[in-house]
């Protein structure tokens, strides 16, 4: 195949695989999984971890409220109360008073949200050690009646006793859990006491191997009295994350040796009636243990909270209504959080609520432990695998053999992140999974926009290389659908029905033997103009230029059903721009220039062909080298086209030929019908009289019957005494004599091309 367009060699474009779309959306997934394990386990990525808490928080949202088990009952220290009965809340005896109601109300627990570090000072320091030791040396040593100042000194000197009078009722309730705040810093609190004092507070087991990663080396803990008569202590401490919100508990904090619980933890064990023994702290295996409850650990040792939805999620009373008698049965059994809920005091952002009661938190911490539904983070692996199925999922859309167009590639991208989030949520619902959300999301459509971006880009290429590669082949309107679906192109080869058509000039040698090189190439010019035009304005391909002959495609690369009567047509235009160009020839001195065309219809393979370095997109097929054949056959019979059985088929009625021969040219085993093109819509290339006489004599000279075919052909011949086919005929005829050989077949053959 020789001066065909040219593409850059297929190797060159393997060697270049992130010019691949869906090789270049892999590859992204691919690297985005590892960057996802890397951030999940030792590179920090700020930006990545706000979205993933914040997608974290959206999942919540998208659930929506859940109820919760019922087990825990909030007293709230709220503005009725603070209206109400002040004192309960900023009086130590008050305190108590409460204590003492919500413990006679039955509960199974009871966990105070609050810290007295210092002692209750009613009057400064002084006066108040001074009355309380006048009162006991003077008042309750010797016995008989005091008068009215000693029976005030009496009464005020009680009510300097409220830290004695809340000790004594969280010792007689007995199953009361004080707060303690730990932190490592000690601008944050004092020093701990020692460490026989807070051993209500620690876990009874823990893995030695693997020490709580929370250390603390100050906080603030209640009075010693109020420890000495608490059930148990536990850790309040809440750590806000970058956004201020707060999603997690601390599991333990390691103070010494020894590891210290949350008071979620505390007031589980002894609702359960747990002894400190059975609480353990498992931070190898990233979980700790309250009796038979397993309860799994996130990331940092934290007890990842499942809110359960908004403030007043939980059963609320009012610290008021407990003391005044007004509750029922509500406290019964229940865990009780005793903390403060009146405006503006001690709220957490959650991602319910941005002003979540302190209190609550701790309620939403106890649920969820006893639901036995705390958030697990899934592992690095598991996130960096769904990260890369996301990945190669967008990668899928774009590989080639798909064929989907921009859109179909867009709504697949949005299906994968569709996917991502609905199993994200599903994992989150079904089985309070924390999922990654971000790095599957960022796969997506970081890998969907450099693919797209890679797909138009590659598109845009191949649209200019095919603009460049066939504006010399093609007309300008099928260059436009050639480049609007350069699918049509069949890039390797696939077997279609099309319509070739060859043409040559007669005796060209002889031509360009008697002119120069420079009037030779000047004539060649002005001869092939407008035979190209004529081609391309048919819609067909201009394969080659094989010298001064012409070899043009039509029904490809753009699809043409009608490919054969275009053929037809660009024959008789041809014949017709000839004419017009005869005057022009004189020039060069030719007086006369003929050409003779071949044209065939039939299957053959269309597509790129040649070597890995260059190739053509072309034609092959025995239905093309019958073509080529019948173009040289124009010569033999001195017509100006021949055209196959297949064209002659497949052209519409208004076309008219004549059979001319049976034949087998050479390659060909198979004899095949040629046909003469009389006339067409676009004009007349011969006129014949007489013409069913030289259907009769065709017949007859088949059939063996060579006198009549002899006879007819006279006849025919004079109508028309310029025939060259009837001449060739006859001539043949009177080779054979008057009688067929035994194994006559009425074909004529050819060992020339």
């Amino acid at each position: 195949m020789r001066g065909g367009p040219a593409n850059p060699p297929p190797h060159r474009r393997r060697r270049a695989p992130w010019r691949s779309p869906a090789l270049l959306a892999a590859l992204i997934g691919v690297a985005l999984a590892l960057l996802c394990g890397l951030e999940r386990t030792r590179l920090e990525i700020g930006w990545v971890d706000a979205l993933e808490r914040a997608s974290l928080d959206q999942r919540f949202r998208w659930r929506g409220p859940v109820p919760p088990t019922g087990e825990v009952v909030i007293v709230a220290i709220d503005d009725a109360t603070l209206e109400r009965r002040p004192e309960l809340y900023q009086r130590r005896a008050g305190t108590a008073a409460l204590v003492r109601a919500i413990a006679a109300a039955g509960p199974a627990a009871i966990g105070v949200d609050q810290v007295y570090i210092d002692p209750e000072e009613v009057l400064s320091p002084g006066l108040t050690r001074r009355i309380k030791g006048h009162v006991e040396k003077n008042m309750f040593s010797e016995a008989g009646a005091k008068g009215q100042a000693d029976s005030l000194l009496q009464e005020v000197a009680r009510e300097l006793m409220g830290d004695a009078e809340l000790a004594a009722a969280v010792a007689a309730a007995g199953n009361v859990a004080l707060a303690i705040h730990l932190t490592q810093e000690s601008s944050d609190g004092r020093p701990l006491p020692e460490a026989a004092t807070l051993r209500h507070g620690r876990y009874g087991q823990q893995d030695a191997r693997s020490p709580p990663i929370r250390t603390a080396e100050a906080g603030l803990v209640s009075l010693p009295e109020l420890v000495a008569g608490a059930r148990a202590l536990g850790g309040i401490t809440v750590e806000e994350e970058r956004d201020r919100a707060v999603r997690a508990i601390p599991a333990a904090w390691g103070v010494g040796e020894a590891a210290y619980a949350p008071l979620a933890v505390q007031l589980v064990a002894l609702r359960e009636g747990l002894g400190r023994a059975e609480l353990a702290f498992l931070g190898g295996e990233s979980s700790l243990q309250i009796g038979p409850r397993r309860v799994p650990l996130g990331d940092h040792e934290a007890v990842v909270l499942n809110f359960r939805g908004d403030a007043g999620t939980f059963t609320t009373v009012s610290a008021v209504d407990v003391v005044e008698g007004r509750v029922g049965d509500v406290l019964r059994g229940k865990i009780v959080l005793l903390g403060v809920t009146y405006f503006g005091h001690d709220v957490v952002r959650t991602p319910f609520a941005r002003d979540l009661p302190g209190v609550e938190l701790q309620a939403t911490a106890v649920d969820t432990i006893l639901a036995g539904d705390p958030l697990v983070r899934s592992s690095a692996l598991t996130d960096a695998l769904f990260t890369l199925a996301s990945g190669l999922l967008v990668s899928l859309l774009f590989v080639a053999a798909l064929r989907a167009g921009p859109l179909l590639r867009i709504a697949g991208v949005v299906a994968v992140v569709g996917l991502d989030v609905a199993a994200a949520s599903l994992a989150f619902t079904r089985a309070h999974l924390w999922l990654a959300l971000v790095w599957p999301l960022l796969a997506a459509v970081v890998a969907g926009s450099a693919a797209l971006a890679a797909a138009y880009a590659g598109e845009a290429l191949q649209r200019a290389r095919l603009r460049r590669t066939f504006s010399n082949y093609l007309g300008a309107e099928v260059l436009d659908e050639l480049l609007a679906d350069p699918k049509a192109l069949g890039l390797g080869g696939a077997r279609r029905e099309l319509t070739v058509l060859f043409s040559d000039i007669r005796d060209f040698t002889s031509v360009a033997e008697r002119l120069s090189p420079e009037d030779l190439v000047a004539l060649l010019n002005t001869f092939l103009t407008p035979m190209t035009q004529e081609v391309m304005s048919r819609a067909g391909y201009l394969d080659k230029y094989i010298g001064d002959a012409v070899m043009a495609v039509f029904g490809a690369p753009v699809a043409r059903a009608d490919h054969a009567e275009r053929g037809l047509a660009t024959a008789l235009a041809m014949h017709a721009a000839l004419a017009r160009l005869q005057p022009s020839l004189r020039q060069f001195g030719v007086e006369q220039l003929q050409i003779g065309v071949g044209i065939n219809t039939g299957e053959m393979v269309v597509g790129n062909m040649g070597s890995a370095e260059r190739f053509d997109y072309t034609v092959c097929g025995d239905a093309v080298n019958l073509a080529s054949r019948l173009e040289g056959l124009t010569k033999t019979y001195g017509v100006f086209c021949l055209v196959g059985a297949g064209t002659r088929a497949a052209a519409p009625a208004s076309y008219r030929f004549r059979e001319v021969d049976l034949v087998r040219v050479k390659g060909k085993g198979q004899p095949a019908a040629i046909f003469e093109l009389l006339a067409g819509p676009g004009g007349a290339v011969a006129e014949y009289a007489a013409l069913d006489r030289w259907t009769a004599a065709l017949a007859a000279f088949r059939a063996g019957e060579f006198l009549k075919a002899r006879a007819e052909w006279l006849a025919f011949q004079a109508e028309n005494p310029d025939d060259p086919v009837v001449r060739l005929h006859l001539a043949r005829l009177a080779g054979l004599g008057d009688t067929a050989p035994p194994d006559w077949d009425g074909v004529a053959v050819f060992h020339h091309k």
